[in-house]
C-alpha cells in the first residue's frame, strides 16, 4: 500500500529539482543568482512538504476512526466486569394486533465465561402454557429467572423463581436482548452494521446504526430476524434505543412475532466483586428456596 506522505514528499522534491534543472548557468554571476534562488526554491519545497505532512497527519479523513470503530471500542466491556442493564420494552404484534409497554426489566450478566445471569422480566413468559397468542397483548406478571449464556445470546437452560419460595429448572430457547451491546459489537466486527448518521429521537440527538438481518436457518420453524436499528449517544455511544423484532415460540405451538422497541434506562459495567456477582445468581438471591 502506498504511503501518501512519502509520495507527496517525492512529488514536491521532484518538482523542486525540475525547477533547479531549468535554471541557466552561462556566467558566474548568473550561477550565483540562480544558486540563491534555487536555495529558496528548495526551502519553499521543504516548507510545503512539512505543511503537507502536517495536513495528512491531522486531517480527519486520513487518521480518525469511523463512527462504528469508535462505537465498538467504547462499548467493549472492561475486563472482569458485570453488565447491569435496565430497560422498558414496547411490543407490537400483528396477530393479534396490539401495542403493549412492559417493564422496567432488569438483568445482570457476568462478562466472564460461562456468563451467569439473572433477570427480572415483565415480558412474555415462555413458561406460560398454551398458545402465546392468548396472552401476547397482556401486561403479564413479572418473573425472575437465571442461568448461564452458553451459546451466544441464547439461553439454553434457566432456573425460574416461583413465589413464595421455589426454584424450577426448565430448558427453553427464547429471543431476548440478553446483551444487545455485545450483539452490536459482533455486528460491527462482521460487517453487518451500517452508520446512518445523526438523527433526532424523543427530542435528543443520537447516532443511528442499521443492523442487517442475519441468515435464517429455517424460516418455516424459526422466527427469522429482520432489519433492526440501534440508536446510541453520539459522544459516549451508550445505547439509547433498539428498534427491532421479537418472537416467542414455545414448543408445539405457532410462534408469535412482533416489533419490539427497547428503551434503555440504565446501562453500566460494574466491577466483578462478590456482591455484584451475587446479583447474577438466582440461587444467591434466594438461598432458602427449595428446588434443584
Amino acid at each position: 500500500m502506498s504511503d501518501p506522505v512519502s509520495d507527496l514528499k517525492h512529488e514536491l522534491l521532484a518538482a523542486a529539482e525540475r525547477q533547479q534543472g531549468h535554471a541557466p548557468v552561462n556566467t558566474d554571476r548568473r550561477r550565483r543568482g540562480h544558486a540563491g534562488r534555487n536555495r529558496l526554491l528548495l526551502a519553499a519545497a521543504t516548507v510545503a512538504i512539512a505543511a503537507a505532512v502536517a495536513l495528512l497527519v491531522t486531517a480527519p479523513w486520513d487518521s480518525s476512526p469511523g463512527i462504528l470503530a469508535k462505537a465498538q471500542a467504547a462499548l467493549t466491556p472492561p475486563p472482569g466486569s458485570v453488565l447491569h442493564m435496565k430497560w422498558e420494552e414496547t411490543d407490537s404484534p400483528t396477530n393479534p394486533q396490539c401495542t403493549v409497554t412492559r417493564g422496567p426489566n432488569e438483568i445482570w450478566i457476568d462478562q466472564t465465561e460461562p456468563h451467569r445471569y439473572r433477570a427480572l422480566f415483565f415480558g412474555l413468559d415462555p413458561y406460560q402454557p398454551g398458545d402465546p397468542r392468548a396472552h401476547v397483548c397482556s401486561k403479564s406478571t413479572p418473573y425472575e429467572f437465571g442461568g448461564t449464556l452458553t451459546f451466544g445470546a441464547r439461553a439454553e437452560w434457566a432456573l425460574k423463581f416461583v413465589p413464595p419460595n421455589r426454584l424450577w429448572f426448565q430448558t427453553y430457547t427464547f429471543n431476548f436482548p440478553w446483551d444487545p451491546v455485545a450483539d452490536l459489537r459482533r455486528a460491527i466486527g462482521e460487517g453487518h452494521a451500517h452508520d446512518e448518521g445523526k438523527t433526532r429521537l424523543d427530542g435528543r440527538t443520537v447516532e443511528r446504526i442499521r443492523l442487517s438481518p442475519l441468515p435464517c436457518p429455517d424460516p418455516t420453524t424459526t422466527p427469522c430476524p429482520d432489519v433492526a436499528y440501534f440508536y446510541v449517544d453520539p459522544e459516549t455511544f451508550a445505547p439509547v434505543e433498539l428498534d427491532g423484532f421479537g418472537a416467542i415460540a414455545p414448543h408445539g405451538v405457532p410462534a408469535v412475532r412482533y416489533r419490539s422497541v427497547s428503551r434503555f434506562l440504565t446501562f453500566e459495567y460494574l466491577p466483578r466483586t462478590a456482591a455484584n456477582l451475587a446479583l447474577t445468581s438466582i440461587q444467591a438471591q434466594h438461598p432458602n428456596a427449595t428446588g434443584p
